[in-house]
């Protein structure tokens, strides 16, 4: 649980983010906003807050290693000096212009803000927030004259909504921090870009963690282990991904023994996968039950990794979706030179 009752807004610095795909200009700030009157605070704290009212956390990810991940090494640095701070916002403002390539994303302002007075879990905790606002709404100003009114409109930020934020508890550094997130957009593909592409997070619950550990390990097992142990081409490799990536994304429960038969089969392939298995959560320090419920983020995050594609030298891509029988490999002498044959009944558009 959070609290926000009696937060406050320590430092704050504001740039300015385009579309760099559309070569909108990135506008760096070297200050900090200068210091709020208090009506002036409490309206953006209810600016920034407003949206984050549930306990649904996140955590910065990366499929490889963590201190890849841009937004969570520039975050470490904002918990840091004040120097720091600045210098970490703008790597973050550059970070999240180079993800900002889609025609559709719009330019903002983007606010790195600092907070105190923050509780988690009944315990003072340090925060950091980013937040960008992308809309702009019309507003009526009524000017008073001696003998008449006069009006202007003018185009502004409404209080009322904050298009994109994050905030980033300073706990659990090791694991991803405790994060909460917001994007007012997120059903349309360009709005990815906010949680996918420049924050890169993932829920913190325990089935996103399993479904995503037992993705890798199944891929490792089909790209290295088998290899190694049996004569195995890579078309056969392409096929047992795309049964993989099947079998993960009919259920709602994931069973290891049921993966097992109906994806490998091949007892000799069902040993050898279930010695791998004993290895690797080893190796990983890491715990796959036999049996648990399937995260359908996580599926839909790590199938891009089963890809079905067979690369020929820099001259062809093969995207493998069926048969494998209808691909035939091998040896033309004459030519000195490796084949792949074809076998389909008509072209498609």
């Amino acid at each position: 649980m959070h609290s926000f009752k009696e937060a406050r807004i320590k430092k704050m610095l504001i740039h300015q983010v385009g579309n760099k795909g559309l070569d909108e200009a990135l506008v760096l700030s070297d200050n900090h906003v200068r210091m709020l009157e208090e009506d002036e605070e409490q309206k953006l704290l209810s600016f920034f807050m407003k949206p984050f009212k549930a306990d649904n956390y996140h955590q910065f990810y990366h499929h490889t290693d963590l201190a890849m991940n841009e937004a969570y090494t520039y975050s470490k640095d904002l918990f840091l000096t004040s120097v720091n701070f600045i210098e970490a916002s703008k790597s973050l403002a550059q970070h999240l212009y180079d993800c900002s390539v889609h025609p559709r994303i719009k330019g903002g302002e983007f606010y790195v803000v600092y907070f105190e007075g923050v509780l988690l879990d009944d315990e003072p905790c340090e925060m950091v927030g980013l937040f960008k606002s992308e809309s702009k709404s019309t507003f009526l100003n009524v000017d008073p004259h001696s003998d008449r009114f006069n009006i202007e409109l003018n185009a502004g930020i409404d209080l009322n909504r904050i298009d994109k934020g994050c905030l980033i508890f300073n706990v659990d550094e090791e694991n991803g921090y405790a994060l909460l997130t917001h994007d007012r957009q997120n059903s349309d593909d360009e709005a990815l870009y906010w949680k996918d592409e420049f924050l890169k997070v993932v829920s913190s619950d325990s089935e996103y963690k399993m479904t995503e550990n037992y993705m890798s390990m199944c891929k490792s097992f089909v790209m290295e282990k088998l290899p190694e142990e049996f004569e195995i081409d890579r078309t056969a490799q392409i096929e047992l991904l795309n049964r993989s990536s099947g079998y993960f994304s009919q259920g709602d429960e994931i069973d290891v023994k049921e993966y097992a038969e109906k994806v490998l089969e091949q007892p000799d392939l069902i040993d050898s996968f279930s010695e791998f298995k004993t290895d690797y959560t080893a190796r990983k320090e890491i715990e796959i039950d036999d049996k648990f419920a399937s995260s359908k983020s996580a599926v839909n995050r790590n199938k891009k990794f089963f890809k079905s594609v067979l690369k020929l030298d820099k001259n062809f891509h093969l995207y493998v979706h069926g048969n494998r029988d209808l691909i035939e490999h091998g040896f033309d002498e004459t030519r000195n030179m490796k084949y792949y044959k074809v076998f389909y009944h008509e072209e498609r558009s």
